[in-house]
């Protein structure tokens, strides 16, 4: 007996592609009415339809059949940015993030990855979200001093961080608290400083919101705070902040050399220097107005002298399948059922272009992430 036709797959990924009903429909000859139908399971699907769906959404057939025991739900998917993101565009973010999950599940079935190992912490008080961070820190021994990679330290606590293009702009970063945690950075060009403080954001969302619907203002506020502790812990980053002031005026020299030794924005050195109590409410005020001043409101004229961090799991992993295990993207895509050019789009370009140079090695308060264990494919 052939499997029916899901129209919940085919309208996941449309969303993927980001195409309304009536993009779909002009690509493949029928309305957007009748597609509305089709996605809820109101109308059949010829054979001819079938296969222009397929090659439109570079899918195969059997990806419409395929059951998902597991899809993400909303109270799974975490926007950073949310409250100011469309709902149409956090249901792309959604569909990209699901397919993600899918590629990350058949990762796992071949290959041993991290532990996850992010604790639940507190949220009942601004100081018991601090206490959570440190104790973040303590679990994976890294002392009170600057975080050299975040990323992979998340990639050490059991999340799998990349980057995606296609993301709107209004999207920072997204992450999905699935049995694998997924965090997808955009990859639009934004600073190290914004990607390292994203990825902190989005485990203080794992830490504080297990089956928590995400996005208004108290979430987001929680979990910039649990990313501030975590990358400026008060212990230590507090005593440096009373070098960043000459009386009543804010000290630029000594706020770039805390963002160049902390890996943070200057921005983010005002909002975690007046939650401390270091600067006043007027000097983060007049401190915010002269970046804006100066045209670094989004973007600071520092940033590339904070290097970029590059994901290791995904990119590491896919390599090793197919070098060691000897499964191949096509291998892959089929598992997954779709082309392999959809497949691409979700690849690291690393990986994409068969080529991964991860660059000089470089002395780190993390612990590596694959050390001795590549030999038996274990990540």
């Amino acid at each position: 007996m052939t499997a029916a036709f899901l129209g919940a797959n085919l309208r996941l990924i449309r969303l993927f592609h980001g195409y309304s009903l009536t993009d779909l429909g002009e690509r493949v000859g029928v309305s957007k009415q009748f597609l509305s139908r089709v996605e809820a399971g109101a109308e059949a699907v010829t054979a001819q339809l079938e296969t222009a769906l397929s090659d439109s959404l570079l899918v195969l057939p059997e990806f419409f059949r395929t059951v998902d025991l597991e899809p993400i739900t909303e109270e799974q998917c975490h926007f950073r940015r949310q409250l100011t993101t469309k709902v149409a565009l956090r249901q792309v973010g959604r569909a990209r993030g699901e397919m993600l999950k899918r590629l990350v599940s058949i990762l796992e079935e071949n290959i041993e990855l991290p532990a996850y190992r992010v604790g639940v912490a507190e949220v009942s008080s601004n100081d018991a979200i601090e206490r959570g961070a440190e104790v973040f820190r303590a679990t994976f021994e890294l002392g009170m001093g600057p975080l050299s990679n975040i990323t992979r330290i998340a990639e050490n606590a059991g999340s799998v961080v990349t980057r995606l293009d296609g993301l709107a702009p209004e999207i920072d970063a997204v992450s999905f608290a699935t049995k694998r945690p997924v965090i997808v950075l955009n990859s639009d060009g934004r600073s190290s400083c914004r990607e390292r403080f994203g990825i902190a954001h989005e485990l203080g969302h794992f830490a504080l919101h297990i089956g928590v619907l995400t996005g208004d203002r108290l979430t987001e506020t929680q979990a910039n705070r649990f990313a501030s502790a975590l990358l400026m812990p008060r212990a230590t980053f507090g005593m440096e902040c009373r070098a960043a002031t000459r009386g009543t005026r804010l000290n630029w020299p000594a706020i770039v050399d805390l963002k160049l030794r902390w890996g943070v924005s200057k921005a983010a050195i005002l909002f975690r220097g007046h939650q401390l109590g270091y600067f006043t409410e007027e000097q983060v005020r007049s401190g915010y107005i002269t970046l804006k001043r100066h045209g670094q409101a989004t973007s600071e004229i520092e940033d590339a002298r904070v290097a970029y961090e590059e994901p290791e799991v995904l990119s590491e992993g896919l390599k090793m399948m197919r070098d060691q295990l000897g499964v191949n993207t096509a291998a892959v895509a089929h598992r997954m059922g779709v082309q392999v050019a959809l497949l691409r789009r979700l690849m690291p370009h690393q990986v994409v272009a068969g080529e991964l140079n991860p660059g000089p090695e470089r002395r780190s308060n993390v612990v590596d992430l694959f050390g001795s264990r590549k030999a038996d494919t274990k990540l």
